[in-house]
């Protein structure tokens, strides 16, 4: 079986995406891709807001300032509620982010793109109905919303198979928009300007990283709990050599009163 190779940090597991530079440290992953200026980043922000967490951590590294997203959404994953925002930064830089909560604060995963000749959107819609496995709803809705362009009659979409799934890719001349069905939720991926096949690999490397993401899980309890049974195993039976022994002493001593006695 093929093992599936992992960046871990302090607190954390993601993904490694195949040629992608690693710029990660203890506390954040991160991955950079020159060749499209794109930076894929996860980190945990120490505060008790989604919103908030995106803001500071994008201020933190790509110097956003005080931007409000022009998207917000929330999802439900299978591994709690996530909050969805997309950010215009300035005329070259888009930011996408997900966060979710987590006993530091909130997870905060990233996605930054600085071209000036494309805006490039990544986000998670909830499916308006759970039956369908094709994205054409929701990213007919993402597009009207984020981009302004409309998708009546997609028609139907070329079908590109990615590491991170099967996804529908539908072409306009103004836009190209990608779109993927996992679990009841639809994972879209839209870009107004020439952007061509990288699409693709900016929305693999995102959803593949967000999809594969985890928390290292914290033990010490179950550890502590584990040990301390051991101890009063060990203990108990401590004990019961110490009485089965003191017991036998004292058969002997009346065994031996018993045989002087008898002579």
């Amino acid at each position: 079986d093929e093992t599936v190779p992992y960046l871990r940090t302090g607190g954390f597991n993601v993904p490694v995406l195949e040629g992608w530079e690693n710029q990660s440290t203890d506390e954040i992953a991160q991955v950079y891709l020159a060749e499209h200026n794109a930076t894929i980043r996860t980190a945990i922000v120490a505060l008790d807001d989604p919103v908030a967490a995106s803001q500071a951590e994008l201020a933190n590294w790509i110097d956003a300032g005080s931007i409000s997203p022009v998207y917000s959404g929330k999802v439900n994953l299978a591994d709690g509620t996530w909050r969805v925002l997309v950010f215009d930064v300035d005329e070259a830089t888009t930011a996408s982010t997900m966060a979710r909560r987590s006993d530091a604060g909130f997870i905060v995963i990233s996605f930054v793109e600085r071209d000036p000749a494309a805006r490039t959107l990544l986000l998670t819609m909830a499916q308006a109905d759970d039956t369908s496995d094709v994205a054409g709803p929701e990213l007919a809705r993402a597009a009207e919303t984020l981009v302004e362009i409309e998708l009546a009659g997609l028609g139907e979409p070329d079908v590109l198979e990615l590491a991170s799934g099967t996804w529908s890719v539908y072409r306009r001349p103004e836009l190209t928009a990608m779109g993927m069905v996992f679990g009841n939720d639809s994972f879209l991926a839209l870009a107004k300007g020439p952007i061509g096949v990288k699409l693709a690999t900016l929305a693999d490397a995102y959803f593949t990283v967000l999809l594969g993401f985890f928390i290292t899980p914290d033990n010490s309890g179950y550890l502590a709990l584990g040990l301390a049974v051991v101890v009063v195993i060990l203990g108990g039976l401590l004990f019961s050599f110490s009485w089965r022994s003191r017991a036998l002493r004292l058969d002997a001593a009346l065994i031996r009163q018993l045989a002087r006695a008898d002579d």
